[in-house]
């Protein structure tokens, strides 16, 4: 079963690669077929077989020879991965597709931030349905308190430190404490805010940013989020 899912996983990550390029450029992402982002040639079976595909051409375009982003193979590689955690988690049932579909919209986002700086409404507000819907089924009242909580000091984090924090930061914590409750959300919230640390002062000794330089810290939260859901990371736990 755990095969099967991969490679369900893989295509799955192949059509959230074209939501990524295409949702930014406003193309439908059903509409046209398939085609080279950089010489826009259309792009047939042969060459859209998940990861098979990039290391058979080498991660070139068949036609005009140009790289082919490292993202693709990420994305379907990670998308695969991630069916078969949240299978072991979960076996095939309601958390599992819940889960899993929140998490697919969310690695659409990681992208499109990491690129432009901005989560698209068209995969929050799904992403914020199916966690409500979550957080109704599985954690009520108590993960809606906690949602409060965390999206009232990520709130109050971003009038304080204007420009620190978006908007879609906050909308993020909001799902996470929805589908995690008060402990796994902390946990994304300090793993995100460890590794987002790091990664700027890395910037920084590198001479590739300032201190007043924006960094998007959409990525870090929904990088822990996949961490923490779909290897069950429980570093925190309710008193007895």
């Amino acid at each position: 079963m755990s095969i099967i899912l991969f490679l369900i996983g893989l295509i799955i990550g192949s059509f959230l690669n074209v939501c990524i390029y295409r949702i930014p450029e406003g193309i439908s992402i059903v509409i046209p077929g398939s085609f080279c982002p950089h010489c826009k040639h259309k792009l047939s079976w042969i060459d859209n077989i998940p990861l098979v595909s990039y290391i058979l051409l080498k991660g070139r375009c068949r036609y005009c020879a140009k790289k082919i982003p490292l993202q693709y193979p990420l994305v379907e590689l990670l998308t695969g991965v991630i069916f078969i955690l949240f299978y072991r988690r979960f076996g095939i049932s309601a958390e599992f597709i819940l889960f899993l579909s929140t998490s697919s919209l969310l690695i659409i986002a990681f992208f499109i931030d990491l690129r432009y700086m901005v989560l698209p409404d068209v995969v929050i507000i799904p992403s914020i349905i199916l966690s409500v819907i979550y957080g109704s089924i599985y954690g009520f009242p108590n993960n809606f308190i906690t949602a409060g909580i965390f999206v009232l000091i990520f709130y109050l984090l971003r009038v304080i430190f204007s420009g620190g924090l978006g908007i879609g930061d906050v909308e993020l914590i909001f799902i996470f404490s929805l589908m995690l409750g008060f402990y796994g959300t902390l946990m994304v919230v300090v793993i995100s805010s460890l590794i987002g640390t790091i990664y700027g002062v890395y910037l920084i000794r590198k001479g590739r940013a300032g201190m007043r330089t924006k960094i998007p810290f959409g990525p870090f939260l929904i990088g822990a989020f996949l961490l923490v859901s779909s290897l069950n990371i429980q570093a925190f736990y309710l008193p007895h």
